[in-house]
């Protein structure tokens, strides 16, 4: 209500984004989402972004610094917090701001941190589910507004909101359906294409990788709850056929030095070497953000899989995005609400979790281009809607 006030006197509102992770040319998803939120907020508001950390940062219509107390404490002096994770807790004086708090849930990281979590010992373990089911506590306590993906996960925040209250005579007066308190903003993509680069960047530069290869994108980073191993085994199943198959995986080294490499990424290339796969899987470090669209359009076919838990049904796989935008095809598991809606638009085909040879078989049928054109002008068809200014329309009226 006072962002609103400001706005009708004519005075912009001094707005904060604020993510957990690193800023800098290599960028994860609440980074990337930080900033386009601050791209979009720009154009109306004075915005500041705080990042974990900030290196050759982009250009755009806001400040940018590093998280530390001052900044936070000059952020809590301003008319809208938009906080994600763990940030209310770890810097208390935003908090106890008298700011508009939008707590951004786009990503249910305690249901992440029971799989994030596993090869840890007993206690450790119980304490770091613990710490992270207390900061969605603190977000849900203190939050002013709610962001969610959507979906199968807008049921999930409602029941968390209930549980803690925040479900009540006076939320519920101001919109009946909870659309004032929880706003549905998924993901998105950016509205200009994909630019290719002026030379290749996989297709004769990578060891293996030939021209007329079908070549897959793993997109991303690999976190416990996914599962390489399925779409390792299903490119080494076609590779032994004698079928032109390669899989890049983009992301086996996070840009947050707090994560590096994972354990789930050392298995993966652990078992890229159980099959004999060597040849045909490439593992990068973490693609530039500036320059990743042309990795995308050299690529054919958008690959990802998740193992069955309760994750998948809550989780929106930002990474699915990127076949959309590129006009490709996506062979992944299904289950979540993202590639769902892929595989009914027949932009990708949706495999049952673990099933390596359905998903071979979803690869095969890509060796077809005429089935590759298809289902790429099916995915760019969906893009349009998942626009980070389509995306972002009710945080920005929100802020108004």
């Amino acid at each position: 209500h006072l962002a609103r006030r400001r706005v009708a006197r004519g005075r912009v509102s001094r707005v904060a984004v604020l993510t957990g992770e690193v800023v800098g040319p290599r960028l994860a998803g609440p980074a990337i989402r930080a900033l386009a939120m601050a791209e979009a907020l720009g154009a109306e508001h004075e915005v500041t972004v705080l990042a974990a950390s900030v290196a050759d940062p982009p250009d755009g219509p806001y400040r940018i610094e590093a998280l530390g107390d001052a900044a936070c404490e000059r952020a809590a002096a301003g008319d809208v917090l938009i906080v994600q994770g763990d940030l209310l807790d770890r810097y208390p004086v935003l908090a106890r701001s008298a700011a508009m708090v939008v707590a951004d849930l786009y990503d249910p990281y305690h249901l992440e941190a029971l799989e994030q979590s596993a090869h840890l010992p007993g206690a450790r373990r119980r304490a770091t589910i613990a710490a992270s089911v207390a900061a969605i506590g603190t977000l849900l306590a203190r939050g002013d507004v709610f962001l969610g993906a959507g979906g199968h996960q807008r049921d999930l925040w409602v029941g968390a909101l209930a549980a803690a209250g925040r479900v009540n005579e006076f939320t519920y007066a101001d919109s009946p359906d909870l659309s004032r308190l929880l706003l549905d903003v998924p993901f998105g993509i950016a509205a200009a294409a994909p630019v290719a680069a002026d030379a290749a960047v996989l297709r004769g530069v990578e060891p293996g990788i030939g021209a007329d290869d079908l070549l897959l994108w793993w997109g991303g980073g690999i976190h416990p709850w996914f599962d390489p191993t399925t779409v390792i085994d299903a490119t080494a199943r076609l590779v032994a056929e004698g079928l032109p198959v390669r899989l890049v995986v983009a992301g086996a080294r996070h840009p947050n030095p707090d994560v590096g490499e994972t354990a789930a990424a050392r298995a993966a290339r652990e078992q890229v070497r159980a099959v004999g796969a060597e040849d045909a899987v490439r593992f990068l470090d973490w693609v530039p953000f500036a320059t990743r669209g042309a990795y995308l359009l050299e690529a054919d076919v958008m690959v990802s899989a998740h193992r069955d838990h309760v994750e998948t049904r809550y989780s929106y796989r930002t990474r699915l995005l990127d076949g959309l935008w590129a006009g490709r095809p996506t062979v992944a598991t299904g289950g979540d609400v993202l590639m769902d809606a892929i595989a009914a638009a027949g932009a990708g085909i949706a495999v049952a979790p673990g099933d390596v040879a359905g998903f071979a078989d979803a690869l095969r049928a890509h060796l077809d281009a005429d089935t590759r054109t298809r289902a790429g002008r099916a995915a760019a068809a969906l893009a349009d809607a998942h626009r980070w200014d389509e995306v972002l329309r009710p945080l920005l009226a929100c802020c108004r």
